[in-house]
């Protein structure tokens, strides 16, 4: 009985920990809630452009990937400073943590990127 006891608390631990760390994926909760900023159609356009990028190239690729900054210069900021450039959170504390680009490849972020792309098109 103690043996089932114990079994049953460590299984219960396990789910728990494993809930926990899928609800510590940063991207997505920087994310979900931040107010997306651009200005005109070139800024909107390299916005969408990043966007789908992350839906559709591996995580190597995305970190080696180039942006046009604010002003339409080629190849100035990669995927992380784009997104804390035109996505203010909704608190000061957010950032981007650690996993960046495991974190942006999780099918919950691309399903939050998914939602992104269909309000700004």
């Amino acid at each position: 009985m103690k043996t089932i006891k114990t079994i049953s608390a460590a299984l219960f631990f396990l789910i728990a920990l494993t809930a926990c760390i899928k609800s510590k994926n940063q991207v997505l909760i920087y994310l979900k809630g931040a107010e997306l900023q651009y200005e005109g159609k070139l800024q909107k356009e390299n916005i969408i452009t990043a966007l789908n990028d992350i839906l559709k190239l591996s995580a190597e690729q995305l970190k080696t990937k180039k942006y046009k900054d604010y002003t339409g210069k080629e190849n100035k900021w990669n995927l992380p400073t784009l997104i804390y450039r035109h996505f203010v959170p909704d608190a000061k504390n957010k950032t981007l943590g650690n996993n960046f680009y495991r974190d942006l490849k999780s099918r919950e972020t691309q399903i939050e990127i998914k939602k992104i792309i269909m309000r700004i098109k």
